[in-house]
């Protein structure tokens, strides 16, 4: 039994959550996301937080492969294997920055997705600089294909609607 195949079994057999999830590889990733915010409802259901009012915090981790995350987040996921069109991200300086020339698509770092309250939320986000990037399961940005928007910290001499612009999306199958 190869290695891979023994760390499969064993998430199944212990009901572990994996340290990091392949979006990519899931039929339905909406499905996916929304029973992770269901469940972060749920550990937060002595705050009496209800799931109309729970929205997606995303952040941009320094992992750049599933294999240098150790455990799982407390709350929330991991998710690796997204590709970044019209932009690329820098790990050094923490945003999105122009793309290589020539270069179509780039990888982003694991991100990791959870839920917050929508005030909490937009208090956050209140004092930074984001791009809400839009995530595609495939190239076709229809809204058959749309998962959710990923809040990708931006520069000052690149504000977000320079990324809107260019048409910055990222991808699960590229």
């Amino acid at each position: 039994m190869t290695q891979s195949v023994r760390n499969t079994y064993t998430l199944l057999t212990t009901n572990a959550q994996p340290n990091s999830f392949w979006l990519t590889g899931f039929f339905n990733p909406n499905g996916c996301l929304t029973a992770m915010k269901q469940e972060v409802t749920r550990k937060h259901r002595s705050q009496k937080w209800a799931l109309n009012d729970v929205v997606y915090h995303t952040e941009v981790t320094n992992f750049e492969r599933p294999e240098q995350i150790k455990a799982p987040p407390e709350e929330g996921m991991y998710i690796h294997g997204l590709s970044l069109e019209g932009g690329a991200w820098s790990i050094k300086e923490g945003n999105l920055v122009e793309s290589a020339p020539k270069e179509m698509f780039s990888s982003l770092p694991i991100l990791f997705v959870t839920a917050n309250e929508r005030r909490a939320e937009s208090k956050a986000l209140g004092r930074q600089l984001v791009y809400e990037c839009p995530v595609y399961k495939y190239l076709s940005r229809t809204d058959r294909y749309f998962i959710f928007d990923a809040h990708l910290t931006v520069s000052q001499d690149r504000p977000p609607n320079h990324w809107t612009m260019r048409g910055t999306a990222l991808f699960c199958n590229t």
